[in-house]
Formats: C-alpha cells, sequence, structure tokens
C-alpha cells in the first residue's frame, strides 16, 4: 500500500529531492576517490613485494643449484648408486642404497658436508615400491630427531616428476614447513630410478617477513603470503592470525581482496582492507555538506507534514491516496487484510469495518464449498463401493467403486434396496434386521463378512460396513454403506494354508497336514475296525542321479515320482513328502495285510520303471517299510516310527524291497543300531586306527610292502579286530567315510616311511558299498592332491570278487579312473568267491591274492594244494603277480616257492604292528633259511 508520500510527492517532494542531492553527490565523489587511493597503494605494495620474493628466489635458487651441484659430485666420488638387498630402518624394512660400497642409509656424512658449506638441508632417498623413503637426511621433525624413515608426499606434485625421471624445483612443504627446493633423479648404471637427491633452504628470510608485517591499509587492512596450502606463512603485524585466516576464508562482500601469484613458490600474495573504511574515510571530508544538507530537508518536511495534517489527513482519517486506493481494491474484490488502522469516527474507519465483514463473509462460503468438494472428491474415488440410502433401505446414491464391482449401473441402483441388487445372498432377512435394530438409538455401526451376487450372477466376498446417520433430533434419515471386494484376499488366505500344508514341491501333503491325517486316520480304524497301513518310503539311487544331472533334474524325477505314486494309490489314501527323498504313504480302509502288501509291490514296481530326466532316461527304486495297525496297537507318531524304523531294515536288507515292521527283529534293531553309532563314535573319538602286516619277497629276502589293517582300540574291550565290527557297517554309507579314512591315513603314513627312507607300498582294503560309489574315483583324486610327494603308485587297492560282480562295468569304469592316478588294484580272497574267469579278465588287476584257507591246509590236503597250484598258473597266464596269505611256517614257504610264488604274508612272516614298528622291523628282518633250499 502506497504510504503519505504520495501526497507529498504532489506538492513539495520535487524540492526536497533537489535540496537533498548536493551534499551527497559531492559526498559521492570523494568517497570514490578515497576508493581509488587505497586500491592503487594496495596495488602498489603488492608488486614491491613480489619483485623482493623475486630477488629471494633467485638469491636462493642459485645456491640450492650450487647444493645441489655438490651433493651429486660427492655422492659420486663415492662411487655409482645401486640397491642390494634391504635393511631395517624406523621398524620397516627397505632397499639397502650404495654409492659405490658404502651403505648410504643412516649414513649422514654426505647431507651434512653438502649443507655444512652451502647452507639449508639436504636429503637422500631411496625408491621402495612406489614410494621415496628418507635414509640419510638432516631434515629435522618438531621433536628435533632427523627424518629418518620418512617418505615423500605420496600426493605431492615432487613424486610424480621422479617417477617420471623429471627433476622438480620449487617451494615443497616437508614435514610441515615450506622449503625451495630442488629434487633430482638418482639413476643406477641400467637407468633405472633407484632413488633421489633433495636440497633445500626453509623458506623464513627476514626481510620479506618484516615487509609484509609493515604493510597496513586504513586501519584494519593487512598483507598477507599463502603457501600452496592456502596457509599463512608471513603477514601484517597489526592483524590477527586467526581474524586474518577467518576474513581470507569467508572474504565477505564489504572488503576488498587483492591476489598476486609468486612465480615458482607457489605461494600468493594477498592484500585486504576493507570497502566501508574507505568510504568512511572520504565520507569524513565531506561531512559539513551532509550536516547542512540534512538540517535544511529535516525543517522542510516538518512543515508540509504539519500543514497535510492539519488540512487533510485529521477530517479523513488517512492520506486520500490511500482511502483512494483501498476502495479501489474493495470493489475489486480484494477484501484481505493489510493491518491498516484509522482513527475512529473518520471516513476511513468506516470503509475498514465495511472490508472486514465482507471478508468474514466470503471465508464462511469458501470454507463450505471447499468440504462439499472434497467430501464429493472422497466419494467418487473411493476403491471401496459405496451407497447411501433412506431409512426405508433405498438407495439414494452409489460411487463409482459401487457400480464396477457389483456390475449394476448407477441408474439400476437408485430407487433399489441393497437385498435387491443381490447384498448379502445367504442372509435373506440381513436389511431387515439392520431396519430394526436401527429403532435403538443406541444402534451405531455393523460390520462383518457377507457374500454379494454380481449383476452377472458371480458369487463374491466383502466386508461390509453399514452405519446410521441421525439428524438433530436423533431422527434416522440415512444409512451409509461401505464395502470392498476381498476375493484376492480370501484366495491368498487359502494359497497361505496350502503353503502350510503341502510341499512347494510335489505339492504332497507335509509333515504337518500327515501327522493330522494320520490322527484321522488312526481314530477312524479304531471305530471301524479296519487295518490301517502306515509306511516310510525312501528313494534308492536318487543321489547319483542328483549328483550327475544336478539338483534341478532331481526335483522334476520327485514331481514324476509324486505324480506316479497318487495314481496307483486310490484317492481315500495319503501320500505326504517328509524330507528330501523321503515319503510317507496311509493305506485306509484295508481288510488284510496282504492286501496292503500287494498294493506296496506294485507301487514299488511302478517306482521302478524309467523316468525322463533332462533328455535322458534313468531309473530309481525304492525302500519301504509298513506296520498295520491294529496288529501293532501303538500311538500314531510310534506307528510312523516303526515303519521308518522297518525302511532302514529294508535298506540294510539291500534295498529296492517292502519289509513290514517286526517287534521281535525291532529289539534287535536297536540293538544293531546303538553298535552302529558306536563305531561311528569310535571314529570321532580317535579310537581307530591302522596296524600294518609285511608283505615279502621269500626269494630275495625283501620286504616289498604292507597291508594296512583296521583295529578299534576299544576303551572297555581292549583291541578289537575288524571281523567283530566291519560286518555291521558294510552295507552302510559309513563305509565309505571309513574307507575314505582309512585311504587318507595310509597315504599319511606313507609320506612319514618315506621321509625316513622307506621305499613301501601299502594295500588298502576298499569295501563293495564304497566301490561302486558315484564319486570314488573323484574323492580319491582330492586325496591324492592333498600329498603331492606321495607318488600314487605305493597306494594300492584290494577287492573282492563279490564287490566285483555287484556292478562289473561300473567296477570297470572306477578301476580305470584310479589306474590314471597311478592307483593299482589287487584281487583279494581269490578262489572263494565266483572265481569267473570272464570277470578275471575284464578286471584291470596287477594282483591276485591266493586266499589264506587255501594255503593254510595245502600241505595236508591235495586238493587245496591243486587249488593254490591252479591259482599260481591262472595268474601267469594273466600276467598278474601273485600274493599268498596265511603262510604260517616255514614249510608253507618253502612249498610256494617250489610252484612259482615268491610273495607272502602271513603271521609265520610277521603279525600285524603298530605303524611305529613297522621301520625297526623292517631293518632287522631277515629271511627264513629254509626258503634258500628252493633256488
Amino acid at each position: 500500500m502506497q504510504t503519505n508520500i504520495s501526497t507529498i510527492k504532489r506538492f513539495l517532494l520535487p524540492l526536497l529531492l533537489l535540496m537533498a542531492a548536493a551534499p551527497f553527490v559531492l559526498t559521492s565523489q570523494q568517497t570514490a576517490q578515497q576508493l581509488a587511493n587505497t586500491h592503487a597503494v594496495a596495488k602498489e605494495q603488492s608488486q614491491a613485494l613480489i619483485g623482493l620474493l623475486k630477488v629471494t628466489d633467485e638469491l636462493v635458487g642459485d645456491q640450492a643449484d650450487n647444493a645441489m651441484h655438490l651433493l651429486k659430485a660427492n655422492a659420486s666420488a663415492l662411487g655409482s648408486p645401486a640397491v642390494s638387498g634391504y635393511v631395517r630402518m624406523a621398524g620397516n624394512t627397505v632397499p639397502n642404497l650404495l654409492m659405490g660400497s658404502i651403505p648410504v642409509t643412516n649414513n649422514y656424512e654426505l647431507v651434512d658436508g653438502v649443507t655444512a658449506i652451502s647452507g639449508g638441508t639436504a636429503t637422500i632417498f631411496v625408491k621402495s615400491g612406489n614410494s621415496f623413503v628418507r635414509v640419510a637426511t638432516n631434515v629435522k621433525r618438531e621433536s628435533g630427531l632427523r627424518a629418518i624413515g620418512t617418505v615423500l608426499d605420496p600426493n605431492g606434485k615432487v613424486i610424480d616428476a621422479l617417477r617420471q625421471g623429471r627433476s622438480f624445483s620449487g617451494v615443497v612443504e616437508i614435514l610441515g614447513e615450506p622449503y625451495l627446493t630442488r629434487y633430482e633423479p638418482m639413476l643406477n648404471q641400467a637407468g633405472v630410478i633407484i632413488g633421489a637427491y633433495y636440497v633445500g633452504f626453509k623458506v623464513d628470510m627476514k626481510v620479506v617477513r618484516e615487509s609484509v608485517q609493515n604493510i597496513r591499509q586504513l586501519e584494519t587492512g593487512f598483507a598477507a603470503i599463502l603457501d600452496g596450502n592456502n596457509k599463512i606463512r608471513f603477514l601484517s603485524s597489526h592483524v590477527g592470525r586467526d581474524q586474518a585466516e577467518m576474513l581470507l576464508e569467508s572474504q565477505p562482500e564489504g572488503w576488498e581482496f587483492i591476489q598476486e601469484q609468486i612465480p615458482n613458490w607457489g605461494f600468493k600474495l594477498v592484500i585486504a582492507y576493507s570497502i566501508d573504511e574507505a568510504r568512511v574515510a572520504g565520507l569524513s571530508k565531506s561531512w559539513a555538506f551532509i550536516l547542512l544538507g540534512t538540517t535544511l530537508g529535516a525543517l522542510l518536511i516538518g512543515i508540509i507534514f504539519w500543514q497535510l495534517r492539519r488540512l487533510i489527513f485529521m477530517p479523513l482519517g488517512a492520506d486520500p491516496a490511500v482511502a483512494i486506493e483501498v476502495v479501489k481494491r474493495i470493489a475489486a474484490g480484494n477484501l484481505q487484510a493489510d493491518n491498516m488502522v484509522a482513527r475512529p469516527d473518520t471516513l476511513m474507519a468506516n470503509v475498514l469495518e465495511m472490508r472486514k465483514k465482507l471478508r468474514e463473509s466470503m471465508g464462511t462460503l469458501r470454507n463450505n464449498a471447499e468440504r462439499m468438494r472434497l467430501s464429493a472428491s472422497v466419494f467418487d474415488h473411493a476403491h471401496d463401493g459405496i451407497f447411501i440410502t433412506d431409512a426405508e433401505m433405498r438407495i439414494l446414491e452409489v460411487n463409482i467403486a459401487f457400480t464396477e464391482i457389483t456390475g449394476y449401473s448407477r441408474e439400476a441402483a437408485l430407487g433399489s434396496t441393497p437385498q435387491q441388487l443381490g447384498f448379502a445372498v445367504y442372509e435373506p432377512d440381513f436389511f431387515d434386521k439392520r431396519i430394526q435394530l436401527s429403532q435403538d438409538e443406541d444402534a451405531g455401526e455393523w460390520r462383518g463378512e457377507a457374500w454379494n451376487r454380481r449383476a452377472g450372477d458371480e458369487i463374491y466376498p466383502v466386508w461390509l460396513d453399514i452405519f446410521m446417520v441421525r439428524n438433530d433430533a436423533e431422527q434416522l434419515i440415512n444409512y451409509v454403506g461401505l464395502f470392498s471386494d476381498i476375493t484376492e484376499a480370501k484366495q491368498h488366505q487359502q494359497n497361505l494354508e496350502r503353503m502350510a500344508y503341502h510341499d512347494p514341491l510335489t505339492q504332497l501333503p507335509n509333515r504337518t497336514l500327515l501327522s493330522d491325517r494320520l490322527h484321522q486316520a488312526f481314530s477312524r480304524a479304531e471305530r471301524t475296525g479296519e487295518l490301517l497301513a502306515v509306511c516310510c518310503l525312501d528313494l534308492d539311487g536318487f543321489k547319483p542321479v542328483n549328483d550327475s544331472l544336478g539338483h534341478e533334474a532331481g526335483d522334476h524325477l520327485l514331481v514324476q515320482l509324486a505324480d506316479r505314486m497318487n495314481k496307483c494309490l486310490r484317492e481315500s489314501d495319503t501320500v505326504a513328502r517328509t524330507g528330501g527323498d523321503e515319503f510317507a504313504l496311509l493305506l485306509n480302509g484295508m481288510t488284510n495285510v496282504d492286501e496292503c502288501r500287494l498294493a506296496l509291490e506294485r507301487l514299488l514296481s511302478d517306482i521302478r520303471a524309467p523316468y525322463m530326466v533332462a533328455g535322458e532316461s534313468v531309473t530309481v527304486s525304492s525302500s519301504i517299510g509298513y506296520t498295520v495297525f491294529p496288529f501293532d496297537h501303538s500311538e500314531p507318531d510310534t506307528l510312523l516310527r516303526h515303519a521308518d524304523q522297518a525302511m532302514y531294515q529294508a535298506k540294510l536288507n539291500g534295498g529296492s524291497c517292502v519289509q513290514q515292521f517286526d517287534a521281535e527283529y525291532d529289539r534287535e534293531f536297536r540293538d544293531l543300531r546303538q553298535d552302529m553309532e558306536r563305531i561311528e563314535s569310535a571314529l570321532a573319538n580317535d579310537e581307530l586306527c591302522l596296524y600294518y602286516q609285511p608283505k615279502v619277497d621269500m626269494q630275495i629276502g625283501k620286504v616289498i610292502g604292507m597291508e594296512a589293517l583296521i583295529r578299534w582300540q576299544h576303551p572297555d574291550l581292549g583291541l578289537r579286530v575288524p571281523i567283530t565290527f566291519l560286518p555291521l557297517i558294510e552295507n552302510t554309507d559309513f563305509s565309505i567315510t571309513l574307507g575314505e579314512w582309512v585311504i587318507r591315513k595310509a597315504i599319511i603314513q606313507l609320506e612319514k616311511w618315506q621321509a625316513e627312507g622307506l621305499d613301501l607300498q601299502v594295500s588298502v582294503n576298499i569295501a563293495a558299498r564304497h566301490m561302486v560309489h558315484a564319486d570314488f574315483t573323484e574323492r580319491l583324486e582330492q586325496i591324492l592332491s592333498e600329498f603331492p610327494q606321495v607318488n600314487p603308485a605305493k597306494l594300492e587297492f584290494e577287492i573282492t570278487e563279490t564287490a566285483a560282480i555287484e556292478d562289473v562295468s561300473g567296477v570297470v569304469r572306477t578301476m580305470n579312473g584310479c589306474k590314471l592316478l597311478g592307483v593299482s588294484f589287487a584281487l583279494d580272497d581269490f578262489g572263494v568267491g565266483y572265481s569267473s574267469l570272464t570277470y578275471l579278465r575284464r578286471l584291470p588287476v596287477a594282483v591276485i591274492k591266493v586266499d589264506r584257507s587255501f594255503v593254510h591246509d595245502m600241505l595236508q590236503d591235495s586238493n587245496d594244494l591243486a587249488m593254490v597250484a591252479g591259482i599260481i598258473s591262472l595268474g601267469r597266464d594273466f600276467r598278474c603277480k601273485i600274493v599268498a596269505e596265511g603262510v604260517e611256517t616255514a614249510e608253507h614257504g618253502l612249498q610256494l616257492l617250489r610252484m612259482g610264488c615268491t610273495i607272502a604274508q602271513g603271521f609265520g612272516i610277521a603279525m600285524p604292528m603298530p605303524a611305529d614298528q613297522v621301520s625297526g622291523w623292517t631293518r632287522s628282518y631277515r629271511p627264513n633259511e629254509k626258503w634258500a633250499q628252493a633256488s
């Protein structure tokens, strides 16, 4: 709003401005002249200082060049620079820098000799990696100690030049202080940078400092020289360092800063002075003119306002121009308040009161309109369906979401009742009850789930809220309903329930649902007297499929298996997945045990059928254990455990079969399982060890190898031989773990004997289950790689005919893979098994071992003698070495030598012994004298 200046302008303002302008024009001229003079003086002072610094740079620069020349000459006199080995210095290892044959590290004669003549400081650096380390220097730390072991600033401008083989000269900050420096790279005879020379003079010249300290611009102006890090080196003496740093950093608008760069130093000179102070200095010269102009202006303004107030302002209550402006704004619709006040009972006071009342009325109207627009926007854009009815439940209005959810148009909905539009279809009297309850004045809102029917006849669930609207007299005038389609929420809830009770891969019931169905089936069997079969199923051969084709292929096989089992069994039966490849079955309504067994045999047959997985045809089988209620009159959870135990027995029986739970056998099984667990704990507790039985060449009297034989050092029963515990684990996966342990221990012992100078081959017995394992060769290769010092040819595996014929093709493939690694094979206990020449021809064995039972009785039994002779002849024909087991007397050895068998082992040669006795026994071994008769 315009003020009273509008009236003054019409009368006396031109004259007033003219009278006031004259002194200010003069003042402005004086101030401008003062600013120009101050700037010129500051510029002259800066140029003078720079000239002084240039002279200083030339003088000190010549001195630095002479010092560098002297340092390099003295160093060259000692010999060519070179690096030889490393030395410890200041807690670090650095290259050993030599001048000729003289070490430079901690040798201060070079640097002190230069500075004694030229002054300043000198340093010899050695290059360590990408860093340059001070190995001889007289640069001092703040503590006064030499800066030995410190490194050249890795981020500074010097190190880049040195790394590129270039010299550097200029001002550099060293350990927090500026130096005027010279750096030159140090090259060995091959031209490789191995260090650097340095000379420098600390920048603290007295003439420069005093010149800067004496500079003063006006009262507060100052001069400062800043280094490359903007740190103040020299400063005018009349200003504090903190104040100067604050002004230089913030550079406020009221100050003038004249900056000049100092060549070759990386410094800059700054002269600063206050512009306001310069103006004040100019203003002080023209104060009399300002005082006169101000006095005249004040007198003239006083007279004008006295006349205006008496003639115009008091009757009107305001400036006339202001009053006219207010009336125009009211006429244009602008009713905003502007903090204007007027004297009571004046024209202006009445105008302002009228404007206030108009503004209040317009505000009320706008608020009401805004609330109406907001309510309409919420109603139209709400995602929930909304309907408003009268007191008789006839619809008065619906929103857009109502028509989208129900399928009824607005026109079809108006005048109808919610019941007629398919609301609460399963409760015909739902809305009648709402009307009855609304008669109670305390009745308010109802909310809950309901089922509606769309216009297209589709039933869908909703969450429905209905509340009543009453007037000021508490009379019911409207119902308002809000509802949302919760179909997706219901489906999500069903999916969550399915996920909670079904296996995500196969969609079969999981353990939770199995337990629920088991208890239901158990209760039904108790009521009806029917048989209930509880079965546990574990796949045989699934792991090789998973390992060879991948987990995705394994998952695909499990999905096919689940579908196959569901089709094989009845709808009333339950198939559940309880683990990776483990399943449980509930067969309800069986009439006899035979029916149950036939169903499981049929299921087993279907499981054995080939599967197409990852483009390949694969087969698996299953071990199935089951128990039948009420013959097994146990609780539901116990029935499931019994079926699991029966399944485990099926696996021990070789797998791929059906096994019914037997209570008597269960007791034996528990004892067996305890024994197996005790054997497994023996390995974990380091109770197992290897004994070694020698194999000798009787003809030449030499120990050629050892057979590793496992022993159990039982804490209560003493030393146990393999026959007392190995049969218990022969067909279990633990036999593989134990087999790998034996191989590893034997190789470790081979490595020790090799270090002692013993050249022996060690034989290790491999169980059938271990031999046919899919990754036998890969695991062996991994173990051998851990012992690169051991020759694999010193390791021999002994396998039995039984192990070989279980899977001849697979065993041959494994043996060939092991032979490529350098490991050989022996056929153990030959003659007591199938002894098929076909197998012997196919198996790549290097040694045939004659079973001890034939050797033991060959001196008395001609049949055994003939058997031994036949095996020796057979080995000769197949180009295999023959090793005879069970040599208990010198006569046994003599007879074997006469038949052409030279290698033997047995109690007559040596009993199995601990590893620490082998070396002494081998060195002291002498063959039986009778064996010399055979030659």
